[in-house]
C-alpha cells in the first residue's frame, strides 16, 4: 500500500481505500474510509463527497457515521477529488486515485483538523515527522513535500516505477529523515520485485521512527510475500513492543501466525486486536477461523455471527462466513 501526503495544510492525512472482491459492477470498487481528528478520535457526521474525475462526469456522496466510517459501494476505479466537510470542524479537499491494497495492510485513517490545527507539526508516527537523527539535509517544506510525495505516488501509480523510484531517492537527497518517503520508496521497490530494495527501504522507515507503523506493516507484507513468514512475524513483534496500543499490529500479527499454523498465538492477537481496535470487524472472522481449528464450534458460530451481522458492505469473507456459519448451525 501506498501513503501520500495530499494537502500541505493538513499535512499527514490518509485515506483508507478498499478494494471489495465481493458482488460490484465491472470496473468498480468499494470506497470505505474513517474520519478522525488529530488525537485520532472519530468523526461522526462528516460530509464526503467523492468527485470522480475519468471518463464521466460522476459524483458520489456520503457520510461518516457515529464510529467515524463512511462507505459508498460499486464506485468507479480511479482519479478523484476528495471533499470532507464538517460544520465546526473544517474542510479539505485533495487527488487521490481508489486502487486496491495489500490484504494485511489496514491503511493510515483519514484525517480532518480545524484550520488553526492543520500548521501543527506532524506527529511522531505519521510518517511526516523527520527524524533528529537523520544526518544531513535541508530543513523541511511542507508544501514543497506534500506536492513531491504526490507527484512521485502518481508516477508509481501510472506504473512508471524507475521515474517514481527516482522521484523518492531525489526527495531523500534533500530530507533523508522522513519516514514516509522510505516507505514509499520501499512500495514501488516492492512493485518492480525488486524484494531486497523494498526490504532495506521499508525497514529504513521505521528506525527512523519506531512509532511508524506503517514501516512495520509494510516489511512485514514484503517479507510474508518472499515466503519469509518467520521473520515477517519477528518484524510485526518488534513494532508491537514500540506500538502497545496498535490494534494493526496484533491484526498482522494474528494474520501471520494464522497462516503458519500457530492457532494459539493467532488467537492470543486477535484477542488484543480486538481490544486495540474494536471497529476491525475481519478480526471477528479470523477469531471463528482460528477457533475451527482448535475445534470450539460454539466460539466459531458466536463468532461468525457477530462478524456477519456487522460487517459493512463489501467487507472480505462475508459470503464465505454465511456459508460456513449455515454449514455449522446444521449440525
Amino acid at each position: 500500500m501506498k501513503r501520500s501526503v495530499v494537502t500541505a495544510a493538513a499535512l499527514a492525512v490518509g485515506v483508507v481505500l478498499l478494494l471489495a472482491p465481493g458482488a460490484r459492477a465491472q470496473g468498480t470498487v468499494t470506497a470505505l474510509g474513517r474520519v478522525v481528528d488529530g488525537q485520532g478520535n472519530p468523526i461522526p457526521d462528516v460530509q464526503v463527497l467523492l468527485d470522480y474525475k475519468g471518463h464521466v462526469v460522476q459524483k458520489y456522496r456520503t457520510k461518516t457515521d457515529k464510529n467515524g466510517v463512511f462507505t459508498h459501494v460499486n464506485v468507479y476505479s480511479g482519479p478523484y477529488r476528495i471533499t470532507l466537510k464538517k460544520d465546526g470542524v473544517g474542510e479539505t479537499s485533495f487527488d487521490y486515485n481508489i486502487q486496491e491494497i495489500d490484504r494485511i495492510q489496514k491503511p493510515p485513517d483519514f484525517k480532518l483538523l480545524p484550520p488553526r490545527a492543520q500548521a501543527a507539526p506532524p506527529p511522531p508516527g505519521s510518517g511526516l515527522a523527520p527524524a533528529a537523527s537523520a544526518p544531513g539535509g535541508a530543513p523541511v517544506d511542507a508544501t514543497k513535500l506534500a506536492a513531491d510525495i504526490n507527484a512521485a505516488m502518481t508516477l508509481s501509480q501510472q506504473g512508471k516505477l524507475d521515474e517514481a523510484i527516482a522521484a523518492y531517492e531525489g526527495i531523500l537527497a534533500q530530507t533523508p529523515g522522513i519516514p514516509l518517503v522510505h516507505f514509499n520508496l520501499g512500495s514501488a521497490y516492492k512493485k518492480k520485485g525488486d524484494v531486497p530494495k523494498a526490504e532495506a527501504a521499508m525497514r529504513r522507515s521505521f528506525e527512523l521512527d519506531p512509532l511508524f507503523v506503517d514501516g512495520y506493516v509494510g516489511l512485514a507484507t514484503v517479507l510474508a510475500e518472499a515466503g519469509k513468514r518467520d521473520e515477517a512475524i519477528e518484524v510485526v513483534r518488534q513494532g508491537a513492543a514500540a506500538n502497545g496500543g496498535s490494534g494493526r499490529l496484533q491484526y498482522a500479527l494474528g494474520v501471520l501466525a494464522e497462516g503458519k499454523g500457530d492457532a494459539a498465538t493467532a488467537k492470543q492477537a486477535f484477542l488484543k486486536a480486538e481490544e486495540l481496535d474494536p471497529q476491525n470487524v475481519e478480526t471477528q472472522y479470523h477469531l471463528a477461523t482460528v477457533a475451527l481449528n482448535m475445534n470450539d464450534r460454539a466460539e466459531a458460530i458466536a463468532r461468525l455471527e457477530k462478524f456477519v451481522t456487522t460487517a459493512p458492505a463489501g467487507t472480505p469473507n462475508v459470503d464465505v462466513a454465511k456459508s460456513l456459519l449455515a454449514a455449522l448451525q446444521k449440525k
